[in-house]
C-alpha cells in the first residue's frame, strides 16, 4: 500500500504520519517512510537526522537513483532524459521494500531491517532566487512510480502542505490520500479545495478526511458541516504527544489517549486499481511531454511509454 498524509500546514499531518509508521511497525509490517515536506518534519519525528547529502534531491543521489531505475530500459534514452513522469518500462529496475534493495540500502536510513526512512530535502542557500521545490520532488515521482511493494508492505509519505500535489503526478501515485483537518475555517477550506481538485483529477475515491486536535462533539459537528462529509476518524487533543516532544522524544502510538484511529485508517485503505493508475500516470506523462521547456531540455520523451 502507498498512503500519503497531507493537509494545511500545522494540521498535524507529519505527526500523524509518524504515528501511523509506528503503528505499522508494531504490527510487523515492512515500511518505507518518505518525508516529502519542504519543512522536513517526518524524518526527525522518526529519529532520523535529515542530512543534506542524504536527501533524495541531492544531485548525486538523483543521478544514482535514476541510473538504478533505468536498468536496461532503452525507451528512456539515458539517465539524463528522465523527467518527473518517466514511467517504468521493459528492463527497468523496480524498487522493493527489502533491506538489500540498492535504493533502500543506499539512500534510506534503516530504523530496523523492516523499516526505512528517506527524505526528499529542502531549499538550500544556492537555491535562493533560482530554485523551486517542485523540481526537488521529481525524483520522488520517479521513485514512487518504480516502487512495487508486496502485500502487507506500506509506503507512508508525508506530503507538502496544501494542494501542491496537483502541480505534478504525486496525487496519482497513491492507494490512499489522508487529508488531516483541524476544526478551523482555514484547515477545512484547504481540505475542501483538496477534495475539489481530487475530484477533477479522478482520485476523489482515494481521499478521506481525518479530524485532528478535536476537543468535543461541537468540533466533530463543525468538521462534518464544513466538509459536507463525516471524517473517517478523529483524534483528540493529545497531551501525551506534547509531553513527548517537550521531552525530546519521538511520538509513539503509546503516547495517544486512544490509538484506535490508526487502526481505522489502516483498515480503510485498499489497493487502488493498478490499470487506472497507470493510465492516469501515462496521461500526465504525455501532458508533460508537450511542454516547451521539457522538449528543449530533454527532447521528445513521449516515446518513454511502452506500447506493449
Amino acid at each position: 500500500m502507498k498512503i500519503a498524509f497531507t493537509g494545511k500546514g500545522g494540521s498535524g499531518k507529519s505527526t500523524l504520519a509518524a504515528l501511523f509508521v509506528g503503528h505499522l511497525r508494531a504490527a510487523g509490517r515492512r515500511v518505507l517512510a518518505i518525508d516529502a515536506d519542504v519543512n522536513v518534519h517526518l524524518a526527525p519525528l522518526l529519529g532520523v537526522t535529515a542530512d543534506r547529502e542524504a536527501a533524495l534531491s541531492h544531485p548525486a543521489n538523483v543521478t544514482a537513483v535514476r541510473r538504478h531505475l533505468l536498468g536496461t530500459n532503452t525507451l528512456v534514452g539515458g539517465v539524463e532524459r528522465f523527467v518527473a513522469t518517466t514511467p517504468p518500462g521493459p528492463g527497468s529496475h523496480l524498487v522493493a521494500l527489502d533491506a538489500t534493495d540498492p535504493v533502500l540500502s543506499g539512500h534510506g536510513v534503516a530504523l530496523d531491517e523492516r523499516t526505512h526512512v528517506m527524505h526528499v530535502g529542502t531549499y538550500e542557500p544556492e537555491d535562493i532566487g533560482g530554485g523551486c521545490y517542485h523540481g526537488h520532488l521529481a525524483i520522488l515521482e520517479n521513485l514512487l512510480s518504480h516502487l512495487r511493494p508486496e502485500q502487507d508492505d506500506w509506503v507512508v509519505c508525508d506530503m507538502v502542505a496544501g494542494t501542491d500535489a496537483f502541480a505534478n503526478s504525486l496525487h496519482a501515485q497513491f492507494d490512499a490520500i489522508v487529508v488531516v483537518v483541524e476544526p478551523t475555517p482555514e484547515s477545512t477550506t484547504v481540505a475542501r479545495r483538496y477534495h475539489e481538485l481530487a475530484t477533477a483529477a479522478g482520485v476523489a475515491d482515494l481521499l478521506f478526511f481525518v479530524g485532528n486536535k478535536v476537543v468535543d462533539d461541537v468540533d466533530v459537528d463543525y468538521l462534518r458541516r464544513s466538509l459536507e462529509a463525516a471524517p473517517l476518524t478523529v483524534l483528540g487533543s493529545q497531551p501525551g504527544l506534547r509531553r513527548a516532544r517537550q521531552e525530546g522524544r519521538c511520538p509513539l502510538p503509546a503516547d495517544l489517549d486512544d490509538a484506535s484511529p490508526l487502526q481505522v485508517i489502516a483498515e480503510h485503505v485498499r489497493p487502488a486499481d493498478g490499470g487506472r493508475r497507470t493510465a492516469r500516470l501515462h496521461e500526465l506523462h504525455f501532458k508533460l511531454a508537450q511542454k516547451d521547456w521539457v522538449r528543449s531540455a530533454h527532447g521528445d520523451v513521449s516515446g518513454q511509454v511502452s506500447r506493449a
